[in-house]
């Protein structure tokens, strides 16, 4: 079994038991500064009169970015109507800045609206008020809740259903005489197993009153309610952060742990979870 050493922490909580975001300037370190300039930069060019909020989200600043494989997770508000142009242009500017700066495994630069932060039911407060940095943009007041470990942050729970189906069917449909079948079995290993992990925290977050977007840490919280399935978490764990190219091996894993995690979210959060569908890209 690969030894996972910890990485991340729990955040902390204030005395009355509100998410403290520990996100900071500061901690943006070498090598990822100058990437984090240039796309600050390469925004404020390219929607100059149109970008409200420049957002960091992930590893990157909360210090714990490891280079060669953490990404950069970004997304910026825009006022007004987001158009096709401009997810073009987000895209473009995502690979020039991957192909640019090497040690960076992903840029991700996601658009939003402020109607996409204000909706009922977005993930996007809870993104913004507790795992998120913002390195430019005016200074308008959002006026967004505070959060505590519970259901307003649940988020990968509730596709896990969607998820782990299409996983099991583009896994399926795979040819193995693709040149680049390893490469795409691995993707989708890496993908699903972290939402996997995510998921399977969420089951123990407001029972534990913890929270954390650190996988070695939703392992372990969730181990302590689960001890049965201590072991099947930390093989998640293991392919989340080295995937493996074993088609057959993966899919007699998500077909087993998998679908016990489901059984677990639909206990939990029927039926509210029972025909919602994925719309959640992110890591």
């Amino acid at each position: 079994m690969t030894k996972i050493l910890p990485w991340g922490k729990l955040l902390a909580t204030n005395a009355a038991g509100f998410i403290l975001n520990d996100c900071h300037q500061d901690k943006i370190l070498p090598p990822w500064t100058r990437l984090v300039t240039e796309l600050r930069e390469t925004c404020w060019q390219v929607w100059s009169t149109h970008l409200q909020q420049l957002y960091l989200r992930g590893s990157v600043p909360r210090g714990f970015a490891i280079p060669q494989v953490s990404d950069l997770d970004s997304f910026a508000i825009l006022n007004g109507t987001i158009t096709a142009t401009d997810l073009d242009l987000s895209r473009n500017i995502a690979r020039e800045l991957k192909k640019r700066y090497l040690f960076c495994k992903k840029v991700e630069l996601l658009l939003l609206s402020w109607e996409d932060i204000y909706q009922e039911k977005s993930v996007w407060p809870g993104i913004i008020q507790t795992k998120s940095l913002k390195i430019a943009g005016d200074d308008r007041p959002l006026n967004l809740p505070e959060f505590k470990p519970g259901v307003a942050l649940i988020n990968y729970a509730y596709t896990w259903e969607t998820d782990l189906a299409q996983t099991l069917d583009i896994l399926a449909k795979l040819s193995p005489h693709n040149l680049n079948f390893a490469v795409a079995v691995k993707k989708q290993c890496a993908w699903i197993t972290r939402r996997m992990i995510r998921t399977g925290f969420e089951l123990v977050m407001e029972r534990d009153q913890s929270y954390t977007p650190d996988l070695y840490y939703c392992c372990e919280r969730f181990s302590v309610y689960f001890p049965e399935q201590k072991a099947a978490m930390q093989k998640a764990l293991e392919l989340a952060i080295i995937p493996s190219a074993n088609r057959p091996g993966l899919i007699v894993f998500l077909r087993g742990f998998g679908f016990w995690l489901l059984e677990r979210v639909q206990e939990k959060f029927y039926p509210p979870i029972a025909s919602e569908g994925s719309t959640n890209n992110m890591p």
